[in-house]
């Protein structure tokens, strides 16, 4: 009898142990909001650290909401380096010229900011944050975010942010911008994907839809059709650098991505 009764204390404490661990497993993946924007904050240090020149190919279609096929299809190749150089150069253009016109005005914008990256990342900075839940994205879990601008402006989004619960990086933002990029638009709702492509972390997709003024609510999309690390020299980049710092004193970027000109 004590031989049962040792074996049967022994396998209620087994049973004990493993669903204290169990518990203590889950609680240690379940991080609080202040763990979860460290960590963020920790990746987003690292990736600056680590970032490498790179080409993007990248195809934007603009349509009328519910039309069948797009009004303009743009390609655009878009040259990245680090730490904040951006140029681009438009590949391809067919369909109403409006298109190329926003796809010019947002490539302009995105080059602009490459330099000014505190505007625009999701930071304490910038945002007030809550944890709303978790929940799974594409195969990958994640922590769901709200997100609250600290100030007016287009570069920030009111809405929600999707951070791996692994690795900590954002795959994904939806939300309307915190102001109009002009007066011509009522609402710009974003979402937007990133991801790994060529052991590259980039935008890999992304879909804008407005309200403009007299015209109805246009949908502009892009996606990325090909992403390669990019071989730039010391020379190269210092000239390349130094052009992207007079076409930016130049260009008075404007984020007017849907003005209806």
């Amino acid at each position: 009898m004590r031989g049962i009764s040792s074996r049967r204390n022994a396998i209620i404490v087994s049973v004990t142990f493993l669903a204290f661990s169990s518990h203590c497993f889950a609680q240690s993946n379940n991080l609080t909001l202040e763990q979860i924007l460290g960590r963020m904050q920790q990746v987003e240090n690292q990736s600056r650290q680590a970032s490498v020149a790179y080409t993007v190919t990248r195809e934007y279609q603009l349509a009328a909401s519910g039309a069948a096929q797009p009004s303009s299809d743009v390609v655009a190749q878009v040259n990245f380096v680090p730490p904040a150089a951006k140029d681009y150069s438009i590949v391809k253009s067919e369909g109403s010229d409006r298109g190329a016109g926003i796809v010019r005005k947002v490539l302009d914008h995105e080059a602009e900011m490459a330099g000014h990256s505190e505007r625009h990342e999701i930071s304490r900075r910038n945002y007030d944050f809550a944890l709303v839940g978790r929940e799974p994205l594409d195969g990958h879990d994640c922590y769901v975010l709200q997100l609250t601008p600290k100030r007016q402006a287009v570069e920030l989004i009111n809405g929600k942010a999707w951070v791996d619960a692994h690795d900590f990086v954002i795959r994904q933002i939806q939300g309307a911008t915190a102001k109009n990029p002009s007066m011509w638009i009522k609402d710009l709702n974003l979402t937007i994907n990133y991801g790994q492509v060529n052991g590259i972390w980039v935008q890999t997709s992304t879909r804008a839809v407005a309200d403009v003024r007299f015209v109805g609510a246009h949908v502009l999309t892009s996606r990325e059709l090909d992403v390669q690390p990019s071989l730039l020299n010391a020379q190269a980049k210092s000239q390349w650098q130094a052009r992207q710092r007079r076409n930016n004193h130049h260009v008075e970027a404007e984020t007017a991505t849907w003005m209806a000109r």
